[in-house]
């Protein structure tokens, strides 16, 4: 049997986990001097602590004896693992992830980078999931979820920039120009990091950047799958019709994290997307 491991970053529901009994590795995030696991401490909670928190939180990658805790079960059952994560580039978990491969001598574990997060995860999984359940070969399922992720695309705002400038994702420069010239950067995760893909001039004018692009996908790849990635903030609902008003398929949504919401802010908006090419 093949069993599926994630990060915490993908936010995948509880009843996607049971359904494909898909395995959690959570990252660490520390906050107001305390500790946690990210999916030990409850998504509304983590948002109500970094706005009245003084000092940006931090975040850090799983242990390697992290990794070895969930691996080593499904290995002695007899499972082969494929391990589905977040951006090299941004985080250290996948090297963790390598680290136990190494520890547990084993080849029964492939690594899936998916060079972004959030609902790339949460895609990706459900993707190999479906493999898994034709019966394909460990192989065919590591090889044909790899190709998955040069389908996948994105582009968000964030309605404060201070969170990714102070987290060291975005330039102080970026940051700075954006707070006095109340200018909304358009981001992207494109080859497993953090770029500005252009700026808008008010946060109504970027998503319409957003819709343009949803747009763009739609006419020249198509799209299979399309999420609306966000904070707290209350403008979700909105965005999501005039989505739906663009394309005729459904959009579903994804509350994301303390591990992401340390970087973007309580309040943020993107849109994640599985194209059919």
């Amino acid at each position: 049997m093949i069993k599926i491991v994630v990060d915490s970053t993908g936010y995948i529901e509880k009843e996607t986990l049971e359904k494909h009994d898909i395995k959690v590795v959570p990252l660490t995030i520390r906050i107001n001097g305390k500790e946690y696991k990210e999916n030990e401490l409850p998504i509304s909670e983590f948002y109500r602590m970094l706005v009245e928190s003084k000092e940006l939180p931090k975040t850090s990658q799983p242990a390697v004896q992290d990794f070895i805790q969930v691996y080593k079960p499904l290995l002695e059952e007899g499972h082969e693992i494929l391990s589905i994560h977040l951006s090299e580039k941004v985080s250290g978990t996948i090297n963790s992830a390598r680290l136990a491969i190494e520890t547990l001598k084993t080849d029964k574990i492939k690594i899936v980078d998916s060079k972004s997060t959030t609902f790339s995860l949460k895609f990706l999984a459900e993707y190999a999931a479906s493999l898994i359940k034709k019966n394909l070969p460990f192989r065919d399922v590591y090889q044909e979820t790899q190709k998955l992720v040069e389908r996948i695309y994105n582009r968000f705002v964030l309605y404060e920039l201070k969170y990714l400038v102070e987290g060291g994702r975005l330039s102080k420069a970026s940051g700075l120009l954006g707070e006095v010239l109340n200018i909304k950067p358009i981001l992207s995760f494109t080859d497993g990091e953090v770029k500005t893909e252009g700026v808008a001039r008010s946060l109504n004018k970027a998503k319409e950047r957003l819709l343009d692009f949803i747009k763009g996908i739609n006419e020249s790849k198509g799209i299979e799958r399309i999420a609306v990635i966000h904070g707290i903030n209350k403008d979700v609902d909105e965005f999501v019709s005039k989505i739906e008003s663009v394309v005729s398929i459904k959009v579903e949504k994804l509350l994301c994290g303390a591990v992401v919401g340390v970087y973007g802010g309580p309040e943020w908006i993107g849109v994640g997307i599985l194209g059919k090419a």
